[in-house]
């Protein structure tokens, strides 16, 4: 599947791998999932963090009960897998409609963009508030390693 970047069109085209929609973080109910495999499975999840670069996240999420929420955020240290590393991104929403949603997961593994720069796609259900959820998805920032 061919997405382009809502934040940079100067970067084009990106491929997103197949099978490769999100992280979801136990607890919350995915709404993409794909099996994170860590290359030491000794370190508990979410610990396994390496000094590193970071990704902006930002956006709108979906319309729900005639209200959005923005989701602006950074997203952790990378996280080594077998597929490349991953990062945790979690935060809460704006205030909308008298209330916020937190959300919780893990980015696909990097997406090649030229001149060496990469980004990483996310998916996310928030958490249930005000009788609903919303779903997150897009690119984070893209970031050199």
């Amino acid at each position: 599947m061919q997405f382009r970047h809502p934040y940079h069109p100067y970067f084009g085209q990106a491929q997103l791998p197949a099978n490769q929609t999100g992280y979801p973080i136990q607890g919350l109910e995915p709404y993409g999932t794909y099996p994170l495999k860590r290359t030491d499975q000794s370190v508990p999840m979410g610990h396994q963090q390496e000094m590193g670069h970071t990704h902006g996240h930002g956006g709108a999420t979906t319309c729900v009960d005639g209200h959005t929420h923005l989701h602006p955020g950074v997203t952790g240290t990378p996280i080594q897998t077998e597929n490349g590393h991953v990062h945790k991104i979690y935060g809460y929403t704006t205030f909308d409609d008298g209330h916020i949603h937190s959300y919780e997961a893990y980015t696909s593994p990097p997406i090649q963009l030229p001149n060496g720069f990469h980004t990483h796609y996310a998916e996310i259900r928030t958490t249930e508030n005000g009788g609903h959820t919303h779903i997150i998805k897009g690119f984070t920032e893209p970031s050199k390693s």
